[in-house]
């Protein structure tokens, strides 16, 4: 019976119902007798129950369970632990039922070497920095995800190369039995020996010294987290930043911490909302998320150079249109005030996911910005292979191999700093561009994008970028 079961989850329960005496009365009303958990050998019960939005002794109206059990299927596999998880439904007596979880948990330690360019993406080192293979970091960044079984997160990077790194971050999702609360550690110290000490027509320039670091940067950040319900969190965080820079820096540009600075450090504190209830937080299909924020840099503990204000909003928005194809439509807005400040705290439109396509060889500063993003996608190849033979891993041995086409339009706009052309080519001016290419979605929900775009300077650019938890 429990086979059956876990190949008709994915079924209406009306069913699953036939293969377990249940009425086809959807007005019945169902107890909840008990909740059963299977293929979690690490991963502790109560993070998987903590997703559930039922518990046992709940009754609930026989035609409640289908969309119930999705969504309890969808909040579990957000947390980014299982490769797969089944909800399945199981009859004991009359009025009565048992849950059955089914999990298969993914493979948790990733010991990494690093080999990465110093640039800020493939397309800049290829295009503008002339493919030089000097231009590289190395070492190792070892993630822990799931450590000790509770879904925290512990991360280790020791790099050397142009820009030397350490960081241990920690995050622990929950410190509370209400799994409510949860803190993030995170603490880095860099040394950088090749440093971006302008911007020219919205490329940055750098400078090196192999014989000296131009920049150190200590960086400390404590986080607290409150999820109050199963879709919103709130962030507080504390941070404080430190940075010395060679005296040939200062003097290459006075504005690199202001007033040819040679330290700068301040503080900054802040609080950030979420809602997220998108379908898959990796690489979404349906859902919504919406992200608000306000941070305040300076507190004014000492004489630190930085006095300003920070808000940021965002909204995504993810259709599923049937038969395969989707769409979805994201606007993101940054706003800082006041607005003058010196390059180092410049902001950028570009890092992380926050990015205009077609314009992955610049970068866009400014003191506020808004971008739009849309696009229309359709999926081409769903497939799994069973790679058992080869790979010794009991979690690696499926490979998912999943490609979207899609077509996409982006705009925004930013507003440049003053007396500060930099960025003059793209600042204060509407930009646009439009494209088209392929998601390629493999194991973990790793993303290759590979895009065709023209921009509203009328170039045109093939760009490999990559998505990536690890």
């Amino acid at each position: 019976m429990r086979f059956i079961l876990k190949h008709l989850s994915a079924l209406p329960l009306i069913v699953i119902a036939l293969h377990s005496g249940y009425s086809q009365d959807s007005t019945e009303w169902i107890s909840i007798k008990k909740i059963s958990i299977e293929g979690n050998k690490k991963t502790k019960a109560q993070i998987i129950t903590r997703e559930l939005s039922f518990d046992v002794g709940d009754s609930l109206l026989f035609s409640q369970f289908d969309s119930l059990f999705v969504w309890n299927k969808i909040r579990i596999y957000n947390t980014n632990l299982f490769n797969e998880v089944n909800l399945s439904l199981s009859h004991i007596s009359e009025g009565q039922a048992a849950v059955l979880i089914e999990v298969d948990e993914r493979w948790y330690l990733y010991p990494f070497p690093i080999f990465r360019l110093i640039d800020r993406n493939f397309n800049d080192w290829w295009v503008n920095r002339d493919r030089d293979l000097s231009r590289v970091n190395y070492g190792v960044r070892i993630n822990q995800f799931n450590f000790r079984g509770r879904r925290e997160f512990l991360r280790v990077v020791f790099q050397t190369g142009f820009t030397d790194v350490l960081n241990l971050r920690y995050n622990i999702p929950y410190i509370d039995k209400k799994q409510r609360n949860g803190l993030l550690f995170d603490l880095s110290y860099s040394e950088a020996k090749n440093v971006a000490f302008t911007t020219v027509d919205n490329v940055p320039r750098f400078t090196s010294d192999l014989d000296k670091d131009l920049r150190r940067v200590f960086r400390n950040i404590v986080r607290h987290s409150y999820r109050n319900s199963f879709y919103t969190f709130h962030y507080t965080t504390l941070g404080h930043f430190h940075v010395e820079i060679a005296d040939t820096l200062a003097r290459l540009n006075p504005n690199y911490l202001g007033d040819e600075r040679t330290i700068q450090q301040h503080f900054y504190f802040g609080h950030s909302f979420l809602y997220d209830r998108r379908n898959n937080v990796n690489y979404p299909t349906k859902g919504e998320r919406l992200i608000a924020g306000v941070f305040k840099h300076g507190l004014g503990i000492y004489d630190e150079g930085v006095n300003y204000w920070r808000i940021r909003l965002a909204a995504s928005k993810y259709w599923d249109l049937k038969k395969g194809f989707y769409a979805a439509s994201d606007v993101s807005i940054l706003s800082t005030l006041p607005e003058d400040r010196n390059y180092y705290n410049y902001y950028k439109i570009g890092p992380l996911r926050e990015v205009l396509r077609g314009y992955d060889l610049n970068i866009i500063e400014g003191s506020s910005y808004v971008i739009q993003r849309n696009e229309i996608k359709h999926k081409l190849i769903g497939r799994k292979w069973d790679i058992s033979k080869v790979m010794p891993i009991r979690q690696l041995r499926t490979f998912p191999f999943t490609v979207y086409g899609k077509v996409y339009f982006d705009q925004g706009y930013a507003k440049g700093y003053p007396n500060y052309d930099g960025s003059g080519l793209l600042d204060d001016r509407y930009l646009y561009s439009y494209g088209a290419g392929l998601d390629l979605v493999l194991v973990n929900d790793l993303t290759f994008r590979l895009e065709y775009s023209r921009n509203a300077l009328n170039q045109t650019f093939f760009f490999i970028n990559l998505l990536s938890l690890l």
